[in-house]
């Protein structure tokens, strides 16, 4: 009997674990599509998967709408709001250029907060984890702080916006298909312009040294939600996509969103679309990062290095040349040295009345031949004196 009992429960056991597994497989999406979206651009939806409505704005914020974006903020955020109000259009454009179509078609919502504690207000269910932006595509919503977090330095509120309607503008242009984090990261980073600089420096002691990340784990190195974008994941992401829309690219690029959108996976859309395989894609981009990245600041630290170099050595020059006296031109040496020539000359050689009272002496001498008797001249005559 209890032999009997043991394996009924391990047969029920068995099958409840058979259950489970065509569960799963049943409703892949679900349990799939929970995973990936675990970032800055969540898919908000309530209880049952339906998208959770988007709570209106306190009572206090300013709104302006302008037909395809209304923008609601904290009132002390006002001057550096405005500037965002002025510019969303450009930003609008910015993106359908590298899409290659027109972005955020239907309207979308922006909310500013003054502070994070306000976020849980401006976002379904609250906000899940340290994010001070938050793009929800489902809802056409982008949720931002102007506040930064606990040690974090003060967000730059505009780089943020790109950053939130870039989110918005690819899961639009995808029809909010499931695509690789690194992906979604990498265009709205790109788009946005997030820390380019930063971004180029590790990417070139990566390339340098060798240390840059395969493609395919990228996924796994990203930082979770709300961490730091200056990651060397994070720089491969955005420049990946930088090399897929980059010159003749753009075009090949919408074709895969296409495909994306038609139901394809991200892969297989970068594949067809590119006409290689996706190791020829990353070798590709690794050639494209080791020119730009790699030998070109060899190339340009080499002649800093020896530009530097020359202008010390001038610097030298010049002040030894300050120090000393200019060494004389050629024509004026030539003129010292006959001047200094002619000046010996003169001092060796008698004048002209030296040569006449030699003369004469010598001339009296051998007229007469007692030089002790005294002479004198007198009208070309002497006369002795007696």
């Amino acid at each position: 009997m209890t032999r009997s009992c043991r394996r009924s429960s391990a047969a029920l056991g068995l099958r409840l674990a058979a259950l489970l597994c065509l569960a799963l497989v049943a409703a892949p999406g679900r349990v799939v599509g929970a995973a990936p979206r675990v970032y800055d651009a969540p898919a908000a939806t309530g209880d049952g998967g339906a998208a959770a409505p988007v709570p209106p704005p306190p009572p206090e914020y300013h709104t302006q709408d302008l037909d395809w974006i209304e923008f609601a903020y904290h009132p002390s955020t006002r001057d550096r709001v405005r500037p965002l109000i002025a510019r969303a259009d450009a930003v609008r454009a910015e993106l359908g250029t590298l899409l290659g179509r027109e972005a955020l078609v239907a309207p979308v919502k922006v909310r500013i907060a003054a502070s994070l504690a306000e976020l849980d207000g401006l976002i379904p269910g609250g906000i899940a984890g340290p994010a001070t932006a938050v793009s929800f595509g489902a809802l056409r919503l982008a949720v931002l702080s102007d506040a930064p977090r606990l040690g974090v330095e003060a967000p730059d509120l505009e780089s943020a916006f790109r950053h939130a309607l870039a989110h918005l503008a690819l899961d639009e242009a995808t029809g909010g298909a499931l695509v690789p984090r690194w992906f979604h990261e990498g265009f709205a980073g790109h788009a946005a312009g997030d820390g380019v600089a930063r971004r180029a420096q590790r990417l070139s002691v990566a390339a340098l040294r060798g240390g840059l990340l395969p493609l395919d784990a990228l996924e796994a190195n990203l930082p979770g939600a709300g961490g730091t974008a200056g990651s060397l994941a994070h720089a491969q992401a955005a420049d990946v996509v930088r090399f897929l829309v980059e010159g003749e690219r753009r075009p090949l690029f919408a074709r895969a969103l296409d495909q994306v959108r038609a139901g394809a996976p991200l892969a297989g859309a970068l594949e067809a679309a590119y006409a290689s395989t996706g190791r020829e894609i990353e070798l590709a981009w690794r050639a494209d990062v080791a020119r730009r990245y790699g030998f070109v600041p060899v190339l340009a630290g080499s002649l800093l290095v020896v530009g530097l170099l020359v202008a010390g050595r001038l610097a030298v020059r010049r002040f030894r040349a300050r120090r000393s006296p200019p060494p004389p031109a050629p024509r004026r040496r030539l003129r010292a040295a006959r001047e200094a020539a002619e000046m010996r000359q003169r001092t060796v050689r008698p004048s002209t009345a030296q040569l006449v009272a030699t003369l004469g002496a010598r001339h009296r001498s051998e007229a007469d031949g007692d030089t002790d008797v005294p002479k004198v001249e007198h009208n070309g005559q002497w006369h002795t004196l007696h």
